[in-house]
């Protein structure tokens, strides 16, 4: 059983996929507006450094973005400097393809693609491409024969894993209205004042969905109406009317058991079912990931022990990868095996595991020390970065919870009690940075007027920051 949770929150939106009740991918989202990974600007060269063969891009949002040479040019003879076609002060039209991460500019490309059903338009590249993802060899070179069809020259084309399940026919329709949406854009790039947005991705739940529908899901649950109803349309014009769509009111985080889940991402240390653990170390520069036995002591030899440990961490850490949103630079140290089929078997496990990622993974193998070495693309902020925030006791050494997830968490625990008690005034106990989220977000307010519940907030600084306790009469 595949279900998809939509849970929509005027801070927070968070959306997950269960397969069994268990969580198999989580993307939050801030509904701050400041979203821009996927969005087409109209840009202006601030300045171009020869040596890096890079240029910087106001794009309009106060920090600029980085624009490299190869996100430039992808044809036959190219210039030899990025000084020859770019000026300061030169339009240029860049999608983001990166998000800002920690100190790091936002990363744009003058490769526009833009996402469709079935397909997927890169205007400025001739290419074509299928989906990683659709292994079978007669299934690719069926939609290979197609897409060369509709290709239009001098243009990319990707096929998408949903194609799967489309005609000829869907996938040309499909590609046309992605070709007048560029032709769109092009004109409102003539057209706009320097710098400006001229084209801003779509609403976040059908951006997700495109990708979480190829996953056979049974059963989509969300907590808002107008986002019901948008998804209901959009399931009927890609003929997908065959899942169930319910509208449920509430914390459907909590409800579903996903928030416990959630919460799991944030540490450390991962417990694996046999009693082995992983610790995952996540710093500016690479991540790295340690395999420990644990408490697991096997019911054979010592080696097979390990290897039974290593291919359970191996499905694991691919999971984490995905759900955490790591990127970049990944060192996995697994147990140390002596046997080399053992060694070569896990390798190729955690290969066929990460191909169940959407994001590119790249698995270069063993190093020189024995450790297992990869990159996974980074594009978006790693999942932390938004339930989480720098503490400013610590100056940034650490972290503790974000002001939208604490508030988000005082919510749900409240509307857990309103739901199973019937009470008439509500205590809030927490340390003061608790407090203070709790009276800016007028929340003694909202619950007298909506559930008519008295609410008072105590401080109580002996409880560690950011948590808090409920009681009621």
């Amino acid at each position: 059983m595949k279900r998809l949770i939509l849970d929509i929150d005027e801070n927070l939106s968070q959306i997950a996929l269960l397969e069994n009740g268990k969580l198999k991918e989580y993307h939050p989202e801030k509904s701050d507006g400041k979203n821009i990974l996927g969005n087409i600007y109209k840009g202006k060269i601030q300045n171009v450094l020869k040596g890096m063969q890079a240029a910087f891009v106001d794009i309009g949002i106060g920090k600029n973005a980085f624009l490299f040479f190869d996100d430039v040019f992808q044809h036959e003879n190219l210039p030899k400097s990025i000084t020859q076609v770019l000026k300061p002060g030169q339009p240029i039209m860049v999608q983001v393809s990166k998000e800002a991460v920690g100190m790091k500019n936002p990363r744009v490309t003058a490769n526009i693609s833009l996402p469709g059903k079935y397909v997927v338009l890169m205007p400025n590249v001739d290419y074509l491409g299928i989906s990683h993802r659709i292994e079978k060899e007669e299934e690719r070179k069926k939609l290979q024969d197609i897409a060369k069809k509709l290709k239009p020259e001098g243009m990319g084309l990707i096929v998408r894993t949903a194609a799967l399940e489309a005609t000829e026919q869907q996938m040309r329709e499909d590609l046309e209205e992605l070709i007048r949406l560029y032709e769109k854009i092009q004109k409102d790039f003539q057209n706009a004042s320097l710098p400006s947005l001229i084209y801003k991705e779509e609403d976040f739940v059908i951006k997700y969905l495109k990708d979480l529908l190829s996953e056979e899901i049974d059963e989509i649950v969300v907590n808002d109406k107008d986002e019901y109803e948008n998804i209901k349309r959009y399931l009927k014009n890609v003929a997908k009317e065959n899942i169930s769509v319910t509208y449920e009111e509430g914390d459907l985080m909590g409800i579903y058991g996903v928030d416990f889940q959630v919460e799991k991402l944030l540490e450390k240390k991962v417990w694996l079912k046999s009693g082995g653990f992983v610790i995952i170390d996540q710093t500016e520069a690479l991540t790295v990931i340690d395999v420990n036995t644990g408490k697991y002591v096997g019911k054979s030899s010592l080696e097979e022990t390990i290897y039974k440990t290593n291919l359970e961490a191996a499905e694991e850490i691919a999971l984490q990868l995905k759900l955490r949103n790591i990127g970049g630079i990944i060192i996995i140290d697994f147990i140390d095996m002596k046997n080399e089929n053992f060694k070569r078997n896990l390798l190729e496990f955690f290969k066929k595991e990460l191909q169940k990622d959407r994001t590119k993974c790249t698995v270069l193998g063993y190093t020189q020390l024995g450790l297992v070495e990869m990159t996974r693309k980074r594009v978006r902020s790693q999942v932390g970065s938004y339930l989480k925030e720098k503490c400013p006791t610590c100056k940034g050494e650490g972290v503790v919870y974000s002001t939208e997830y604490i508030y988000k968490r005082l919510r749900n625990n409240i509307e857990r009690v309103l739901r199973h008690v019937n009470v008439q005034k509500i205590y809030i106990k927490g340390n003061d940075k608790v407090v203070k989220i709790a009276a800016e977000k007028g929340i003694i307010k909202f619950y007298k007027e909506k559930f008519n519940v008295d609410l008072e907030l105590v401080v109580d600084n002996n409880k560690e920051y950011g948590y808090f306790e409920i009681e009621f009469h």
